[in-house]
């Protein structure tokens, strides 16, 4: 999908998908949506599962390469934790239709998109888990801290911050979440 107009499929896509969920978005209102035929839609994603797995790849992507970065960090492990929960936050203002993507697909427990949303979950979880541990090392987190429960809290409050920026929560009452 490296193509111009891939790319533009794809945005109307996430849009369209962040609108109608993931059981409900289909090729022809991305092709209405884009103002291009439903065959050319289908040229880019030529099966339903194969639509859906484009758009999970990609809002797979976009978390990944977020934590990713910021996890490269060299600086203190609980400043690079803060960070990261900081950064989610502004993406969801920021790219709201993946946030709505993400969260949608994080409670699709279902045989087909479960699998590997676990995969992205469970990849998300070693980077954090990695940064508390070094963190233990370095001193600036607590070694009585399980850094596998404590990843899960801080990944899982990722929901909440989501939920709040949705809800229109200020900005001073996320930041207070943060500290």
């Amino acid at each position: 999908m490296e193509s111009l107009e891939g790319r533009e499929l794809m945005a109307v896509a996430i849009e369209v998908f962040a609108r109608r969920g993931l059981g409900e978005a289909r090729h022809a209102e991305i092709a209405a949506e884009a103002g291009v035929s439903v065959p050319t839609v289908f040229v880019y994603f030529p099966t339903r599962d194969a639509l859906v797995h484009a758009v999970l790849d990609h809002v797979a992507s976009f978390l990944m390469e977020m934590g990713a970065a910021i996890h490269a960090g060299k600086g203190p492990a609980d400043a690079i934790l803060l960070e990261h929960l900081r950064t989610f936050a502004e993406s969801v203002r920021s790219a709201p239709a993946t946030a709505r993507v993400w969260l949608d697909w994080s409670t699709a427990v279902r045989e087909k998109v479960w699998p590997r949303y676990m995969e992205l979950l469970n990849a998300i979880l070693a980077m954090v888990r990695t940064t508390l541990e070094r963190g233990q090392r370095e001193g600036s987190i607590s070694a009585g801290t399980d850094p596998e429960d404590q990843a899960r809290l801080l990944v899982g409050s990722a929901h909440m911050l989501a939920l709040m920026q949705f809800s229109g929560a200020p900005p001073e009452k996320l930041e207070h979440f943060f500290t």
